[in-house]
C-alpha cells in the first residue's frame, strides 16, 4: 500500500505550484486552524498567522501544508504526523473549491466527521488515518465522485457501512482497518469497481465471501490487495469459478474470522505473493500449488485452522515465512521435506502438528532462517547445524526421545517447556556456549543437573522449575540467585561476587514459581566483580546530595533484584539517605567519554513519574561502573499484579490500574518528546509508591549507556518476557524506539487488564496462544470481557471503561506502520470517562 499511497499522493502533487490564493479561501484555512488545539512542532499556529492573510493574499503563503495550482487556488492541504490535536471544523473548508488531497494522518484530531465534507466535490485523496475521530462515516461521502484514495483507517469510527460506495467509481485505495464498523461484506464487495487496495481489517464486517463470478467481476480485474482479517466473517471461501478471476491478487488476508469449508484451488493465481487465513475454520487437505514454485508465494500462514491430511513435499522456492501451526494437531509428514525449500525461508513454524523424523542438516541452505518453532510434534533425534542462524529455538513437544545436541551450536535461546519430555539432561547443554536464556519447566526431566552447564558462561535465564525430580549437584554458581522479595543485609562490597565472576547464591530457585521468574527477571550469572574498595571516580547528577566513595563502599545493602543489566541494591549512606545501586555488568556499556555524555543527558531528565539517575561510580577496572537513583518505598507493579498467597496487597482497583496507565503514558510522553524513547519498559520497571500508588519509572534509557552487544542483551531479555515489538526482533540492527515503547505499553496494559502475565501460555479454542493472541482472539470474537480480571470484572466497576481501555491495549500492538503514537494512546487514554 505505501507505494501506491505515496504514487498517488505525488501526482496530486504534479500540477501543483506556488502562484497565488485568495484572500477567501486564506480566510478559509484560518477559520479551519481555530479547532487545532494543540501543536507541538509549531508547525502551523507558528505560521498560519493573521498578519500573513494580508501580506500574502496575492500569492500561495509558505504555510506548512499548503499547496497551490496556477490558477491561485489551494489544491492540496497536507498536516499529516506533526502531532496536531484539536476538533476540527470540516465546514470551514467548503471555501476551498478547488481542493483535491486533504491529508491530516497521523495526528490526535478528534470529533464527528460531518455530512458537509460531501460537498467537497473535487476531492481526490482524503486520508483522515490515525486520528481519533468517532461516530458514523457520513453516507455524504458517497458524493465525492472524483475520489481516487481513501483512507479513514485506524480511528475510533463506528455504525453501519453499506450502499456508500456506490459512486466512486474512481476509487482506487479504500482503507477503514482498525474502526468498529460493520455491514454485511457481500453488499460492501458488489459496489466495487477498479479498487486495487481494500483493507476493512479490525472491524465487525459480518457475511460471507462465496460469492458467484457475477458479483465479483467487478473488483476482481482489478484488485491487488484484499484484507478482510479479523472481523466476523462466516460462511465458505471464495467460490472455485470466483477465485478464478482474481488474476491481479497479490495479498489475501482472511485472518481471524470463522469462515469454514475446504480451500479450492489457486493454480489461477499467478501473482500471488501473501496469503494468510489463519484462525478460522478451513479443514481438508492444503492445495499442492500453495507448496510449489507454481505460485511465487512469499508467506503462507494457515495456522489454529482445521486442515489435516499428510504433506508429501514442500518444494516452494520463494517461500520465506510458512505457518503451518496449531491445527489440532492433524498436519502430518516427514520433516525432512523442508529440505527441498528454497534459501529464502525466514520463518518455519510447524508447531503443534504431527510431522516426524529427523531434521536434515541445511545449514548453508538457510542462511536466512531467523525462527524454527517445532514444539508439539513427534521428532527425533539430534538437532543439526541448520539450528545456527536461528536466532530462538522452539521445538519440543511430544517427542519420543530427548533431542541430542550436536557440539559448538551457536544458540542464543532454547525454549522447550510445558511439554513431556522425560530422562535427565543431556550433557551436549555445554556446548550451547552462546546461550543466553534456557526454559525447561514444566516437563518431566530427573536425575543430575550436568556440571556442563557451568560452561554456559552467558546464560542469563535459566528455568528449570516444574520437574519430577531434580538433584542440584553441579553447584550454585549457574543457579537463579533469590527471588526479588527476599534479601539479606550485608556490606556492598561484600555483597559482590568474587572474582570467579559467578555469584554463589543460596535459596532454592528450582522450585520457584515460574511467573516469580519471569517477573523478577532472575538471571544466571553476573560478570561482576568486587574490588577490594571503590578507588575510582563518583560523578554526581546534581548538587542536592554528597557523599563520597569510601562512605557508598562501607554502606549496608541489600539485594533488590538482578536484570540483563547487572544486580540491583538497596544501600543506605551514613546519613540514612537510601539509594538504589545498579552494579552493571561487564562489557555492557561503553567506553568512559561517550559513557558520561550520556549518563548525564539521562541524568538530566526530571519528572514526577521517573525515578532519576544521581550519580555514578567509574571504577578503575572495567568491573566497576555503578549507576545511582533515590531510593523508592514501594513494590513493582508486577509484585501488584502477580503477587501470590498470602498477598500483601489487596487486588488493584480498575481505577488504580487506569489512573496507572495514564501516568505512565504521561511520563512516555514527556521521555518522546525529548528524544528518548524508554527501551526497556515492563512492570518491574514500574515502581507504585506511597498509598496512592504513584508510578515512578526506571532504568529509562539505558540502552544510550550501552554497546551493541549491550542493547542486544537487553531486546532479547525483553523477547524472552514478552514486551519487544515484533519488528525489533526482525531487525538487522534492532535499537529501541517509540512505536516499540508504545507495544510494550499495550502488553503493560493488557496485563493490568487481565492480571494475567505477558510470559503465560493460555490454552483455548484456537490451541495455546500468548497473552497478546489470546486477548486479541477474545476481542475479535466479541468476547473481550471474558479475559478481564475477575477482580475487577465482577464488581461495580464500569465495563464501557474496560472495553474501551482493552481497544486502546490493541492498538498498541498493530503493526509498526499502523501503531499509534505515544501522543495518541495518552490522549486516548484521558478521554476515557469513569
Amino acid at each position: 500500500m505505501n507505494s501506491l499511497t505515496l504514487s498517488l499522493y505525488f501526482l496530486s502533487l504534479l500540477v501543483v505550484s506556488a502562484y497565488s490564493a485568495s484572500e477567501s479561501e486564506l480566510r478559509s484555512l484560518y477559520e479551519f486552524k481555530k479547532g487545532i488545539q494543540t501543536d507541538p512542532l509549531g508547525k502551523v499556529l507558528g505560521t498560519w498567522t493573521d498578519s500573513s492573510i494580508l501580506t500574502q493574499a496575492q500569492s500561495c503563503p509558505p504555510w506548512t501544508g499548503v499547496l497551490c495550482n496556477d490558477g491561485g487556488n489551494v489544491v492540496a492541504l497536507a498536516l499529516d504526523g506533526l502531532g496536531l490535536g484539536g476538533e476540527l471544523k470540516f465546514n470551514t473548508l467548503t471555501g476551498l473549491t478547488a481542493l483535491q488531497n486533504l491529508t491530516l494522518a497521523n495526528n490526535n484530531f478528534s470529533g464527528r466527521v460531518p455530512p458537509v465534507l460531501g460537498t467537497m466535490s473535487s476531492l481526490q485523496h482524503l486520508d483522515l488515518s490515525g486520528n481519533s475521530f468517532y461516530g458514523p462515516i457520513p453516507a455524504r461521502i458517497n458524493d465525492l465522485w472524483g475520489l481516487n484514495y481513501l483512507n479513514l483507517s485506524r480511528n475510533l469510527f463506528k455504525g453501519g457501512f453499506s450502499g456508500r460506495l456506490s459512486n466512486l467509481n474512481q476509487l482506487k485505495v479504500f482503507d477503514v482497518h482498525c474502526n468498529k464498523l460493520w455491514g454485511d461484506i457481500s453488499d460492501l464487495l458488489r459496489q466495487f469497481h477498479n479498487v486495487e487496495y481494500v483493507d476493512l481489517s479490525n472491524n465487525q464486517f459480518f457475511g460471507g465471501i462465496s460469492l458467484s463470478s457475477d458479483n465479483l467481476s467487478s473488483l476482481s480485474n482489478t484488485v491487488r490487495h484484499l484484507n478482510f482479517s479479523h472481523n466476523n466473517l462466516t460462511g465458505g471461501f471464495f467460490k472455485a469459478d470466483s477465485i478464478g478471476l482474481f488474476r491481479s491478487l497479490q495479498v489475501l488476508d482472511l485472518g481471524g474470522n470463522q469462515i469454514t469449508g475446504k480451500l479450492p484451488s489457486f493454480g489461477s493465481l499467478p501473482n500471488l505473493r501473501v496469503l494468510r487465513l489463519a484462525n478460522n475454520q478451513f479443514v481438508g487437505e492444503i492445495p499442492e500449488e500453495l507448496l510449489e514454485s507454481s505460485i511465487p508465494i512469499e508467506e503462507l500462514d494457515l495456522s489454529g485452522n482445521g486442515f489435516t491430511g499428510s504433506i508429501i513435499g514442500i518444494n516452494s522456492t520463494t517461500l520465506k515465512v510458512l505457518n503451518l501451526s496449531s491445527n489440532g494437531n492433524k498436519i502430518s509428514g516427514d520433516i525432512s521435506i523442508v529440505q527441498n525449500m528454497g534459501a529464502a525461508l525466514e520463518v518455519l513454524d510447524l508447531s503443534s502438528n504431527k510431522f516426524s523424523g529427523s531434521l536434515p542438516n541445511l545449514t548453508l541452505q538457510f542462511e536466512r532462517l531467523t525462527t524454527l518453532s517445532l514444539r508439539d510434534n513427534l521428532l527425533v533425534g539430534s538437532l543439526p547445524s541448520i539450528l545456527k542462524a536461528c536466532p530462538r529455538l522452539s521445538t519440543g513437544g511430544r517427542v519420543s526421545e530427548f533431542l541430542a545436541l550436536p557440539p559448538d551450536l551457536p544458540i542464543e535461546s532454547v525454549d522447550l517447556s510445558k511439554n513431556s519430555l522425560s530422562g535427565s539432561l543431556p550433557r551436549d547443554l555445554g556446548n550451547m556456549v552462546e546461550l543466553r536464556l534456557l526454559n525447561l519447566a514444566k516437563n518431566d526431566f530427573s536425575g543430575e543437573l550436568p556440571s556442563e552447564l557451568n560452561k554456559l558462561i552467558k546464560l542469563e535465564y535459566l528455568d528449570l522449575s516444574g520437574q519430577v525430580e531434580f538433584v542440584p549437584e553441579i553447584g550454585k554458581s549457574v543457579l537463579p540467585g533469590e527471588a526479588a522479595t527476599s534479601s539479606t543485609s550485608m556490606n556492598l562490597l561484600d555483597n559482590q561476587p568474587t572474582t570467579s565472576g559467578r555469584k554463589s547464591s543460596p535459596g532454592s530457585p528450582l522450585s520457584s514459581s515460574p511467573r516469580l521468574l519471569e517477573a523478577y527477571e532472575q538471571p544466571v550469572i553476573l560478570d561482576v566483580y568486587s574490588p577490594d574498595r571503590l578507588a575510582g571516580d563518583l560523578f554526581f547528577l546534581d548538587s542536592s546530595l554528597q557523599f563520597t566513595a569510601e562512605e557508598l563502599s562501607r554502606a549496608p545493602a541489600e539485594v533488590l533484584g538482578r536484570s540483563s543489566h547487572g544486580t540491583l541494591y538497596k544501600a543506605t549512606l551514613d546519613s540514612g539517605h537510601m539509594l538504589t545501586v545498579k552494579w552493571l555488568r561487564v562489557g555492557l556499556v561503553k567506553h568512559k567519554k561517550d559513557f558520561a555524555r550520556e549518563v548525564k543527558r539521562i541524568g538530566s531528565i526530571r519528572h514526577p513519574n521517573l525515578v532519576p539517575l544521581r550519580a555514578y561510580y567509574w571504577g578503575p577496572r572495567e568491573q566497576e561502573r555503578l549507576l545511582l537513583a533515590d531510593y523508592i518505598q514501594g513494590d513493582s507493579l508486577a509484585l501488584h499484579l502477580y503477587e501470590s498467597t498470602p498477598r500483601r496487597y489487596s487486588p488493584l482497583s480498575f481505577n488504580q490500574r487506569l489512573k496507572v496507565a495514564v501516568e505512565v503514558a504521561r511520563c512516555l510522553l514527556y521521555l518522546h518528546d525529548r528524544g528518548q524513547p524508554h527501551g526497556n519498559l515492563k512492570p518491574t520497571n514500574v515502581i507504585l509508591a506511597g498509598p496512592e500508588y504513584h508510578p515512578r519509572l526506571t532504568d529509562y534509557s539505558l540502552h544510550r549507556l550501552m554497546t551493541p552487544a549491550g542493547i542486544a542483551e537487553q531486546l532479547l531479555n525483553m523477547g524472552a518476557l514478552g514486551y519487544r515489538a515484533p519488528e525489533l526482533a526482525t531487525a538487522a540492527k534492532p535499537v529501541p524506539s517509540f512505536k516499540a515503547d508504545v507495544y510494550a505499553l499495550g502488553v503493560i496494559l493488557m496485563e493490568m487488564l487481565t492480571r494475567r502475565s505477558a510470559g503465560d501460555i493460555i490454552s483455548g479454542q484456537s490451541g495455546a496462544v500468548d497473552l497478546t493472541d489470546w486477548v486479541r482472539l477474545c476481542d475479535q470474537e466479541g468476547r473481550g470481557m471474558d479475559c478481564i480480571d475477575r477482580d475487577i470484572a465482577s464488581g461495580e466497576e464500569p465495563s464501557k471503561a474496560m472495553d474501551e481501555l482493552l481497544a486502546i491495549s490493541l492498538r498498541c500492538i498493530l503493526p509498526v506502520n499502523e501503531r499509534p503514537n505515544i501522543r495518541q494512546v495518552f490522549d486516548n487514554l484521558c478521554s476515557i470517562s469513569i
